[in-house]
């Protein structure tokens, strides 16, 4: 059975600012935050202290997040995607395959997770946590 979607928020340099007004505003808790620094990706040495990763839960309300690199410019429609967690690698790869067949693969699926824009302009995250 799939997970609920979370919406999945990038933020250009701002993330542990937003989470912490949206945990303010929705009477939340911080469940996750990583830094670049602390997370198993390579990123530039002036991006160490940026948000790899976060996530805040609110009741039943989940919102992930995390900043941009800085080649990765943060633009309307770019900024938030779709993450979905599978119960299995099958019906990951075939989601993101059948996406992909009008879609654009932003990144292959690798170790779990994958990420695609589909043909409406959508983005998502489809992830296999085994």
């Amino acid at each position: 059975m799939m997970q609920p979607t979370i919406p999945y928020l990038v933020f250009p340099g701002k993330c542990r600012e937003a989470m912490a007004f949206y945990r303010q505003l929705f009477n939340g808790k911080i469940t996750t935050m990583q830094t670049f620094g602390e997370s198993p990706m390579e990123a530039p040495a002036e991006c160490t202290d940026l948000i790899f990763n976060s996530e805040l839960q609110a009741g039943s309300l989940v919102i992930k997040a995390s900043d941009n690199l800085p080649d990765y410019q943060t633009n309307p429609g770019n900024n938030i995607s779709l993450y979905v967690t599978f119960p299995d690698q099958k019906s990951q790869q075939s989601c993101f395959d059948k996406m992909a067949e009008e879609g654009k693969v932003l990144f292959p699926i690798s170790s779990g997770f994958g990420m695609i824009r589909d043909q409406y302009e959508v983005q998502w995250m489809l992830v296999f946590k085994g």
